[in-house]
Formats: structure tokens, C-alpha cells, sequence
């Protein structure tokens, strides 16, 4: 009798898994039952490696990262990989926002929904709509502004590298946005518009942050309140640039594809 997984002969002493691969020999037919039951066991078991990292990120978020950046990374989950999940959870957010509750992503109570431009009209909605697709991209792409913001604040500390920085906002902010999807979907249950609530985003941001550089560094409350502000300060800035630059790129488009025409001063 072979394997099925590696075509490996198997021997008669290896009744339930093959030695060659690991794969379970004479594995029963896929149910409903049995599915749940491997999520159950894999993803939300006391011992699992996600847990243990989502408990320790909350509770002892020094251990986690303190764990990888030493070499000890059996225990929890790949920085990599977890940052990967958050940007898998930010696509579901906005996909089950858009296709059940575009309501909420409305911004008619909040600005005005369409603004005039030379006779074309400028939808807000829709910019917002495409940003929201590129959120988890977008979340990315922040992590190195982050990592250097951090660095910069703590010049006064050889503790981290930067590389180790890059560990250290990556984690963080993954497990931020762990809560906040958590979060938004509560906030769907009570009909809060999506983009009044974001606003709110900044206070257990600013919590969270403190609370692990406090731990991180060995500093007061204070002192680590001080560096988070300046940390997001940071952080936007360089949003309010890249937002105008963007603004300009996509002026120059809309102009390019003549969605809006140059105004008439005569």
C-alpha cells in the first residue's frame, strides 16, 4: 500500500501516518463536522500559536517582539504571517462593508456627497471607494514610515535596530487592526457610519502604542505618551504630503482623460 499524499510505500507498523511525509493514512471523507472541528482545533485552541500571540501582543507585547527579534520564533506567529492576516481581515472589512452596508461608508452626512468642477462633478464617494480597496495595501506601505518615526524617536536607545523597529511597528500595528476589525463589525450592529467612527481610531491608537513603548523601553507613561504623539505627528505629515501628491497625480489624470476641463477665465 502507498501513500496518497508522496507515493511512499507504506510499512505495516505505520498505521495512521505515513513515516515519509506525515500524512494521515485511510483519513475519513471530509464532512461539515469535521471541517469546524479542524478550525476549532487549529485556529482557536488555548495552545495555538495565534492565540498565544494575540494574548501576549495585548497583554505583553515586550515578550512577542522581544521573542523574534532574539531568534525565538517557534512560539508565536511569523510577523510576516500576521501582518498578512490583518491585511486579509482590513479586505474582508471593506468588502463586507461595501457589499451589505455601503450605507455606512456614506459620507452625505458628513461633507457635501458632490462638489462641481467646471461643470463635471467630483464624487467623494467614489474617491473614497477606491481608497478603501487599496486599504491594506495602503496599511503596508506605512509600516516603513512608521519604523523610521519610531527609530527617529528613540535615537537615544540602542536597544532596537532598525530592522528590529520594522518588527516591532509591524507587529503592532497588525494587532491594532486585529481590534479594530473586531471593532467595525460591532460598530455595523449599532448602524454607526463607518467614516465618523475611524475618527475615533486615534484614542486606543494612542493607548495601545504608549503601553508598548512604556514596556518596550522602560520609560514613564508620560515619556511614552510624549513619543507616540510625535510618532503619529509623523506619521502625518508624511500622509498629508503623499495625500497631496496623490491629489495632484489624480488631477493631472482626471485633466489627461477629460473627466475636468482647465476653467474658462475669459
Amino acid at each position: 500500500m502507498n501513500c496518497k499524499n508522496c507515493n511512499s510505500q507504506l510499512s505495516e507498523d505505520f498505521n495512521r501516518f505515513c513515516s515519509n511525509c506525515g500524512e494521515r493514512i485511510n483519513a475519513n471523507r471530509l464532512t461539515v463536522k469535521s471541517i469546524v472541528s479542524l478550525f476549532f482545533s487549529n485556529f482557536l485552541s488555548y495552545d495555538n500559536k495565534f492565540i498565544k500571540t494575540f494574548r501576549d501582543l495585548t497583554l505583553r507585547p515586550e515578550k512577542v517582539i522581544n521573542s523574534y527579534n532574539q531568534g525565538f520564533r517557534r512560539n508565536y506567529v511569523n510577523v510576516v504571517s500576521y501582518l498578512g492576516l490583518v491585511v486579509t481581515l482590513i479586505g474582508l472589512q471593506f468588502y463586507i462593508f461595501r457589499s451589505f452596508f455601503p450605507e455606512l461608508l456614506s459620507v452625505g452626512d458628513l461633507i457635501k456627497t458632490t462638489t462641481p468642477v467646471n461643470e463635471k462633478i467630483f464624487d467623494p464617494e467614489t474617491f473614497l471607494d477606491n481608497f478603501y480597496q487599496y486599504q491594506g495595501l495602503l496599511t503596508v506601505m506605512f509600516i516603513p514610515i512608521y519604523a523610521f518615526g519610531s527609530k527617529l524617536l528613540f535615537l537615544d536607545s540602542k536597544r532596537y535596530n532598525l530592522a528590529e523597529h520594522f518588527v516591532i511597528n509591524i507587529y503592532t500595528n497588525a494587532h491594532f487592526f486585529t481590534f479594530w476589525f473586531v471593532a467595525s463589525m460591532i460598530s455595523i450592529v449599532f448602524s454607526i457610519n463607518y467614516n465618523l467612527f475611524s475618527q475615533f481610531a486615534i484614542i486606543p491608537m494612542l493607548i495601545y502604542m504608549t503601553y508598548v513603548f512604556k514596556r518596550l523601553f522602560d520609560i514613564k507613561t508620560f515619556n511614552a505618551f510624549i513619543r507616540v504623539v510625535a510618532y503619529y505627528l509623523i506619521a502625518l505629515i508624511v500622509m498629508i504630503i503623499s495625500a497631496i501628491i496623490i491629489g495632484v497625480i489624480y488631477g493631472i489624470y482626471l485633466g489627461a482623460s477629460g473627466q475636468i476641463q482647465p476653467i474658462d477665465l475669459h
